[in-house]
Order: C-alpha cells, then structure tokens, then sequence
C-alpha cells in the first residue's frame, strides 16, 4: 500500500514484553553460591594476610598460618581461652540481661505514652551522645573493684540502643489498630499483648541485636582498663610478651564468638516471629 511505513530491516532487535538482562548483580544467590563467595572472599583475605605479613618482617605482624597455629594451640593444646572466656562472659550474660530487663519495658512505655518520652527523650538523647569510656573510671570510684563496676558499664554501653529500635518499632505500629481494639472494649493490658508487643518484636530483635554487640564491646574495653582476669588478662600478657601470634588468636576467638552470638539471635528471631 502507497504511502505505508514498513519497519526497518537491520536495524536492531526486535523488541520483546521480557525486558533483557545482560548482567544481574543483583540476583539473589543460592544457600550454596553463598557459601562459596563467602569461603572465597575468606581465602583471598588469608593470602592477602600472609603475603603482607611477610613482606612486612615484623615481630608485631603474625601470618596467617602462624596465627592459625596459635588458635589451635590456646583452643586445644594449652586451652586457656576457655577460662579466660568465661569470666569474661559473666558480667556480659548478666549486664545483657540487665540491660534487655530495663531497656524492652523503657522503650515500650515511651512509645505508649507521651508523658515517659517527653521525660526521658532528653536522657536518651544524653546517652546516645555521651562517650562510655570516659565514665569507666567514675564507675570505678564509685563502686570500686570486682563484678559490679563491669556489669554496670556493660549495662551503659548496651540500654540505650536496645530502648531506641524498642521505642521506634513500637511506634511504627498501626495506631488505628490500637483504636478499633479499644472502641471494642479491649483493656489497656489487651492493646499490649495483642498489638503494641507482636507489632514491636522485629523492632526488639533488631535492638537486641546491636545491643548485644555494644554490650560485647563493653565487656573488652572493661576488661582492659579495669582489672584484666579474664581476656584482658591474656590480651595485656601477649602483647608484653610480644607473642603477636597469639595475641592476635586470641582477638579473633573473641571476634568468633561475637558473631556466634549473633547468629544465635538470628536464629532465635527467625524462630519466634516466622510470620515476619
């Protein structure tokens, strides 16, 4: 037909409804290609380590293999982490707990009511704000030597963050769920346990989990300016000593079971809320 435009011929692709992905850096990767980048990127960190380590020909810098050896001899052949482990973890378990028992209630009451946040926004505002640190030797004065001081400071590094994410998450619930519950009759304790609590529980975990890291960071600043017993102990002995294969050992033992923990909380977390 006279006048009709017919489609070019050679000058492209035709073009289809499915959009073309050349390269998707995006895709979400299998449990397995997870692991294999994972192992990879441990590999390329540990050649890295042990070609620097002995290019630089430092007494102070271990290689990779010589900490490794090192890690197997405090873990299995000597085993003295282990009890330097434990009583470094038990003002942690306790000043967790502590903080977990004050902060979850904290952060709820002032995501409920105005009156609590108002009262105490400037208090967390203080806490966030305020460097840990320097308080330790306040502490110290105050509540002298032994368990105490530690799980008060570990308690100070980890309140604030764990009643932050509390009180954002509580926030973020639906309020018209709270006030169709209450034109129906529900009492102030049925708003809690049946909407406020379920709808703050990922906000919780998300606080208790990087409270947890706070209060592990705690725990190795109070072990080494306060009286090391524990791995403060062992990291102030190595590092006189000079034994830098073991020193370093030992700061990656604490790194583990950091992570550990982590992925416990994980698990807990996926466990209890699986309808997140």
């Amino acid at each position: 037909m006279a006048g009709s435009i017919s489609p070019a011929v050679g000058t492209g692709p035709a073009v289809s409804g499915k959009p073309i992905h050349i390269l998707n850096l995006r895709k979400d990767l299998t449990g397995p290609q997870a692991l294999v980048v994972r192992i990879l990127a441990l590999v390329v960190f540990a050649v890295l380590w042990q070609f620097a380590a002995e290019a630089a020909d430092s007494i102070l810098i271990p290689t990779f293999t010589e900490t490794m050896e090192a890690i197997y001899q405090t873990a299995f052949v000597t085993g003295e982490i282990w009890p330097a482990l434990w009583v470094s973890n038990l003002p942690l378990i306790i000043g967790f707990a502590v903080s977990v028992l004050i902060s979850v209630p904290l952060g709820l009451a002032m995501a409920r009511w105005k009156a609590i946040d108002a009262a105490l926004s400037p208090v967390i505002a203080l806490a966030l704000a305020l460097p840990i640190a320097p308080l330790i030797p306040v502490v110290l004065v105050a509540l002298g030597m032994g368990m105490t001081p530690k799980v008060v400071i570990i308690v100070l590094f980890s309140w604030v963050f764990i009643a932050t994410n509390v009180r954002a998450g509580a926030r973020r619930v639906d309020k018209s769920l709270v006030e169709m519950a209450q034109s129906y009759g529900a009492t102030e304790g049925q708003v809690w346990w049946r909407i406020l609590i379920p709808g703050a529980i990922p906000a919780v975990f998300a606080g208790l989990r990087i409270g947890l890291g706070r209060a592990f960071a705690g725990m190795v600043i109070v072990e080494l300016i306060m009286l090391p017993i524990g791995i403060g102990a062992l990291l102030l002995d190595y590092r006189g000593d000079f034994k830098a294969g073991l020193l370093y050992a030992t700061t990656i033992l604490v790194m583990v079971e950091a992570v550990i923990l982590a992925l416990l909380m994980q698990a807990l977390e996926r466990r209890l809320i699986q309808w997140k």
